[in-house]
């Protein structure tokens, strides 16, 4: 098969054809061509950008289109083409509206999609896979594999879209493009080793919590791809609306997807898909840490909304200004209390929430158009890049605003899993990944990239240590002066606790010590009781759990 699109997906091809040959804005096909194919395909199905074709744009309205062509996108790879004349622009616009006929990509052309790769294998020189980061360098097409200072492998593949995804053992990973290619990484082998092609265009994947199953959501065509964990194809199932994201609930072994274009929420179990209806369109969502509750953005009065994602009873909605960008959102804990914070679109705010008792705290202006907020449990503060020569800093505990300053514009950032390294993206003429001593800010090391874009963390990206990392925080704040990760203190180690003790026993020791010492056998209890929410209990209990893994354990020291 010369392409893997099939014949009926060359339709549009015929259909630019038959418009130009009939004279149809010849002058509009040349701009785009020139201006607008290289990105988003000749033939307008989308590349590493997306599709320019009706059933894509046909609720964006001229004025929304006009702005973006003219002043381009923060924090992404469109530029701003303000030397266009509005008549250019009239007639660009004009021609993406135009029909392109039928656009078919079915579950046989994602099955002769499917390609081994037959690299060689090599050992990697990785001392824990539970805190290597993949980097991707978008300029020039390649992967990086990266832990703590050093770059220890790369690989080709282009147009990455959708966040990268790592097997809960930390033996592969999955990173999806925006033209529906997804590839497997084999950590073990040292090297890809297959990918697939799900669809033209492609939303982001989730992998289920045991690793097995890798879900492909896609915008065109509208459905969802399962596979296996080794990328081969098992089924397509259609939707019934464009998917904003899918995201796995590791507490359900099953998956959720919200919708741009209708108020749906849907749920995959196996392989059967439940739709339920919401109050409003989710334009992007995220699922708390602890997955009770689904929190989304909606354009519809620009404001936040929490469901409970049992029921999809509405418990919280707030309008604000500027629409949240929730996928970039950063989780963390403080007395008592669990926060995240997100950016907004095109807006220089980054708002402050509570959660679980779902109210806004403050709103941050942080002056900058970025797009990401990031932390991690042993840094003290939020970064925010700004899309400028600066990041700002905002103290998780008393959130207050500082300002770093930097040669060049600064976009997405991510740590190590340990807290160690800052990796950072600076863009421009001259592109560079810099890694930071996360605590005091000296660049340790520098590497040249053409593009440098997002950096994905085992640990930080891995929605089922979610628990885990904020129990890091309230174990630091409720527990570590008298018990420590790994040493006896004044108390045994919370990982010989893990080891030796049932979970009963220990949620029977933090809710009633002085009974739990009796039956122990112990004369009395010397441990005080400790007031903990429930959430606050679970994400104890959760890092506990990921202190029996020695490799964890290694890095919450």
């Amino acid at each position: 098969m010369a392409s893997l699109i099939s014949l009926r997906s060359l339709v549009p091809s015929l259909s630019l054809f038959l418009f130009s040959f009939l004279g149809f804005s010849s002058e509009a096909e040349k701009l785009y061509k020139r201006y607008c194919a290289n990105c988003h395909h000749p033939n307008r199905i989308g590349k590493t950008a997306p599709p320019l074709i009706p059933q894509f744009l046909r609720k964006k309205e001229a004025d929304y289109l006009k702005k973006i062509i003219r002043e381009g996108l923060p924090a992404t790879g469109m530029p701003a083409f303000n030397f266009l004349s509005d008549k250019e622009i009239d007639h660009l616009i004009a021609y993406m509206k135009k029909p392109v006929g039928e656009l078919s990509f079915d579950f046989e052309d994602v099955k002769r999609s499917y390609t081994p790769i037959g690299k060689k294998t090599k050992t990697l020189p990785l001392k824990n896979p539970k805190n290597l980061t993949v980097f991707v360098d978008k300029g020039v097409g390649k992967i990086w594999l990266i832990e703590g200072l050093a770059l220890i492998d790369s690989f080709p593949f282009k147009n990455v879209h959708g966040g990268v995804k790592f097997s809960i053992d930390g033996s592969r990973f999955y990173v999806p493009a925006r033209d529906g290619w997804v590839v497997v990484y084999s950590v073990k082998e040292g090297r890809p080793t297959a990918k697939v092609r799900a669809c033209v265009y492609l939303r982001n994947i989730a992998l289920s919590s045991e690793g097995n199953t890798l879900i492909v959501s896609c915008v065109l065509p509208s459905m969802l791809l399962i596979t296996d964990k080794d990328l081969k194809p098992i089924k397509t199932i259609p939707l019934k609306g464009r998917p904003s994201a899918i995201y796995e609930i590791n507490r359900k072994n099953s998956f959720v997807l919200t919708f741009r274009d209708k108020p749906l929420v849907a749920f995959l179990k196996g392989d059967k898909l439940i739709y339920k209806k919401t109050d409003e369109i989710l334009e992007d969502f995220f699922i708390d840490p602890f997955e009770r509750y689904i929190v989304g953005s909606s354009r519809q009065g620009s404001k936040l909304v929490v469901y409970d994602i049992d029921s999809l009873t509405k418990v919280y909605e707030k309008r604000i200004q500027a629409l949240p960008h929730l996928f970039s959102s950063a989780f963390w804990y403080n007395k008592g209390r669990f926060f995240f914070a997100t950016r907004h679109i095109n807006s220089s705010q980054v708002s402050i929430w509570e959660m679980y008792n779902w109210k806004l705290v403050t709103q941050v202006n942080v002056e900058g158009k970025g797009f990401f907020v990031r932390t991690n449990p042993a840094i003290p503060y939020l970064w925010t890049d700004s899309g400028d020569s600066f990041y700002t800093f905002i103290d998780k505990r008393t959130l207050r605003v500082e300002k770093f300053a930097l040669e060049g514009r600064v976009t997405h950032v991510e740590f190590s899993a340990d807290g160690k390294y800052a990796y950072a993206s600076v863009i421009g003429k001259e592109g560079k990944l810099l890694i930071y001593d996360a605590l005091n800010l000296k660049v340790l090391k520098s590497f040249n990239a053409k593009y440098p874009a997002g950096k994905y963390n085992f640990l930080m990206k891995s929605r089922k240590y979610y628990p885990y990392l904020l129990g890091r925080e309230v174990f630091m704040e409720k527990c570590w002066g008298c018990h420590h990760q790994e040493k006896t203190a004044f108390g045994p180690s919370f990982r010989w606790i893990a080891l030796n003790r049932t979970k009963d026993l220990i949620v029977s020791q933090v809710l009633n010590p002085e009974k739990t010492a009796e039956y122990l056998g112990y004369t009395r209890s010397v441990m005080p009781k400790i007031e903990l929410s429930t959430y606050e209990l679970e994400a104890i209990l959760a890092f506990m759990e990921g202190l029996k893994d020695s490799k964890l354990a290694k890095l919450s020291r």
